[in-house]
């Protein structure tokens, strides 16, 4: 009579992948490698992550007048903190404010040529862990992971929106 071999909760967990936990440690892996790249550019313009976010944020709405408040309501940050990440970015010459025609109280954000080299680093860190994370891996690949991700993004959402019906 042959022995059934006991599979403890180890084993279980090893028979199937789990998308949950592969996506997140996923996520770490690239967030380390991100932090890599990033880190240098940071030290370099002596900025912390905040500024990077607010420099990131002001060269997308370039076009658009930007106020402190829609920093703040952006990411969530209460006045008196954005005030101080502001002005440390004004020191460092990485952003001006500007007053606008019809209120002069009212001082537009605007990213300076340092503000925007430092943004054009930033983007072509992304463009080179764009690069290492597609290396080796063919076209046809990454287009159905692509689609994979699309799909299990929209399952994630469809669940979210029927549990926040009931």
């Amino acid at each position: 009579m042959e022995k059934k071999k006991k599979t403890g909760p180890d084993e279980c967990c090893r028979a199937e992948r789990h998308i949950g936990y592969e996506v997140r440690t996923l996520n770490q892996v690239i967030g380390r490698l991100v932090n890599s790249y990033q880190s240098k550019v940071d030290e370099k313009a002596g900025i912390n992550r905040m500024q990077g976010w607010i420099i990131g944020y002001l060269y997308r709405h370039s076009e658009e007048a930007v106020f402190q408040k829609d920093l703040e309501a952006e990411f969530q940050m209460a006045r008196s903190t954005a005030s101080g990440i502001l002005q440390a970015m004004e020191k460092k010459g990485l952003i001006t404010r500007e007053s606008i025609p019809r209120d002069a109280r009212l001082k537009r954000l605007v990213l300076t040529e340092k503000g925007m080299e430092f943004q054009m680093e930033i983007m072509e860190n992304f463009d080179r862990i764009q690069d290492v994370l597609k290396s080796d891996i063919p076209q046809e690949k990454l287009e159905c992971f692509m689609e994979v991700l699309d799909m299990i993004r929209e399952n994630a959402q469809r669940e979210c929106c029927l549990r926040d019906e009931n």
